[in-house]
């Protein structure tokens, strides 16, 4: 089998299977076209990795835990499951290898073609409960069933193509706790049943409410529950009602009984079946359908990449949100860009008010209130299993609302499952003084009360505030800036990026580092990384990060705009970052 000559061909797995050419990047791994060299055939490889923020003894348990489904998985005999036919490590990854199936993803197939017809939507649905049966009945929890994960091959000669639900990579079983004892949740954010998102072990309903939230996708074009952020998506999902159905028709019924809150209040398989069985079967009632209710036009679907969520910031949301709003009909958000994984946050400590000072006498502009967007956090400076600095790769295409992307994945927003902080207040006395900065004339002077440190604000921009991240936005050029901070480096700035830039590019669509490098910023020890991805339109970011003087602090200044304002926008980003103050 000739392949064209490549650097990553000399990569040879357990003496076997040779890697190829990457198909796919999610939150739990690569998946590989592979040769295996014994038999002289294709394959599929997934190479697993875990997310940033486990221990030792937590990575070892997940090794364990997908040798151990990857066998079992390998045992299950069905058409719509794919066939694993090995599973071997190399270094401290474990590896997958799996058929090779030629065929799009539900997730791409809906973003491209449009949603599917409730009749497609119920023979999909047929396929899966097939798949999930035979799973169930060999004690395997799938965890991640999802759009990304369900492969539609073409059709062959006027027949639907199979339907074949991939990637057991975060399978369990029945019992398996469904969050870390570092507190991360892992899976896809809108196709977490409830009682996953409220830390309680999986079952096999748990894949049926995916199975119900992935079919409401591919009938509506969008999640049943989207926030724009994965935070806020999973808070929805607790808390809130689906999105209301457009295009389904017929299936809507199934639908609400797969999306039940309470697993016991669920359609089990046997009611799932006889209720998608009439209508996978009966074109005439399909047509008639389609043509009373229009479909959505194709569009964006958030990314449904598997992620880890901190489980305390899924619980305090919970609480802080009695009632959480579901994506609106017709506005799905855009996708959003979610690093591989969520690092566990720090307590948070009760912050103080903070305020907006003007530079000069005269009163402050006061912006709208705008939903800060998702800040999906990159570890950088790590101590222990605590915590971080540097940014979540977040942010909106052009002409969207400000909702970025899993990661990002950034989006047209829906609305937020979380309050939305309040506007900006106007100028105020502080019981701390402003620090002495050159702001230019016109701005205004934001300084952090808890922490002291402050930053000049250019007219147009708006901050908001959530948990310890501070963002200022101009909704009209799409320019953003936020503001990470930790007191316990323990790196230096370019060797925590170093660490930290390479899980990027298995985060972030088309991502391309562009420079990554010591830069002289007011004497520190700083380093900038900057890159550009794809979120409907191209990115691009610099993130400076920087330890204070005394080494006791370390701040990351993320700037994001739309490719084409870069040359434009970068000099207001260097005025910015001058102002720039640490606290005393």
């Amino acid at each position: 089998m000739e392949h064209p000559a490549d650097p990553v061909q000399t990569r040879l797995v357990a003496g076997r299977y040779r890697l190829l050419s990457p198909l796919g990047v999610g939150g739990m791994g690569t998946v590989w076209r592979a040769e295996d060299v014994v038999l002289g055939r294709e394959v599929a490889v997934k190479e697993v990795t875990f997310p940033h923020g486990l221990t030792d003894e937590e990575r070892e348990v997940l090794r364990e835990r997908t040798r151990r489904e990857a066998r079992a998985a390998a045992r299950l005999d069905h058409p719509s499951a794919v066939t694993v036919f090995d599973v071997v490590e190399e270094g401290d990854a474990p590896y997958l290898v799996m058929e090779l199936v030629e065929a799009r993803t539900l997730s791409q197939v809906v973003r491209s073609d449009g949603p599917l017809s409730p009749q497609r939507t119920a023979q999909v649905g047929l396929a899966l409960l097939g798949a999930l049966e035979t799973a169930h009945a060999q004690g395997i929890v799938h965890r991640d069933v999802k759009p990304g994960n369900v492969l539609l091959c073409p059709d062959e000669g006027g027949r639907p193509g199979r339907v074949v639900l991939t990637d057991f990579g975060i399978a369990s079983s029945p019992g398996d706790p469904s969050i870390t004892s570092t507190g991360l949740l892992l899976g896809s954010p809108s196709y977490i049943a409830p009682e996953r998102a409220k830390g309680l072990p999986p079952g096999p309903e748990s894949d049926l409410w995916s199975l119900g939230a992935t079919l409401f996708t591919a009938v509506e074009g969008r999640p049943p529950y989207d926030g724009g952020e994965p935070l806020l998506t999973v808070t929805a999902v607790v808390t809130g009602e689906h999105a209301p159905f457009v295009a389904a028709g017929p299936l809507a019924s199934v639908l609400e009984g797969l999306l039940a809150r309470e697993p016991e209040a669920r359609l089990d398989v046997a009611a799932a079946r006889a209720a998608l069985q009439p209508l996978a079967e009966s074109a005439a009632a399909t047509t008639a359908q389609v043509a009373a209710a229009p479909m959505p036009e194709p569009a964006a679907v958030p990314s449904d990449r598997t992620t880890a969520l901190p489980m305390r910031e899924v619980r305090e949301a919970a609480q802080a949100s009695p009632q959480a709003t579901p994506a609106a009909a017709g506005e799905p958000a855009a996708p959003e860009p979610v690093p591989a994984a969520l690092p566990p946050h720090p307590p948070a400590r009760p912050r103080p008010p903070l305020v907006l000072r003007p530079a000069s006498p005269g009163p402050a502009r006061a912006g709208p209130n705008n939903r800060v967007p998702v800040l999906a956090l990159a570890a950088i400076l790590l101590v222990g299993a605590a915590a971080v600095l540097g940014f979540a790769l977040a942010g909106g295409p052009d002409g969207a609302p400000d909702v970025p992307p899993a990661a990002a994945p950034p989006s047209a927003a829906a609305p937020s499952a979380v309050p939305s902080e309040p506007p900006s207040p106007p100028p105020s006395p502080s019981s701390r003084p402003t620090p002495a900065i050159a702001v230019p004339a016109g701005w205004t002077s934001y300084t952090d009360d808890e922490r002291g440190w402050s930053i000049g604000v250019p007219p147009g921009f708006t901050q908001g505030t959530r948990n310890d991240l501070i963002q200022f936005r101009n909704d009209d050029t799409r320019r953003t800036l936020r503001v990470d901070y930790t007191d316990a480096p323990k790196q230096s700035a370019l060797a925590a990026w170093q660490a930290a830039s390479p899980q990027f590019a298995g985060s972030l669509t088309d991502y391309q580092q562009l420079r990554l490098e010591n830069v002289n910023y007011k004497g520190l020890d700083a380093a900038d990384l900057e890159f550009t991805y794809f979120d409907q339109t191209t990115l691009r970011v610099l993130d400076r990060t920087f330890i204070t003087a005394d080494g006791e602090e370390a701040f990351a200044l993320y700037w994001q705009v739309r490719a084409e304002d870069w040359e434009a926008a970068l000099p207001l980003f260097e005025q910015m970052a001058a102002t720039f103050q640490p606290g005393a």
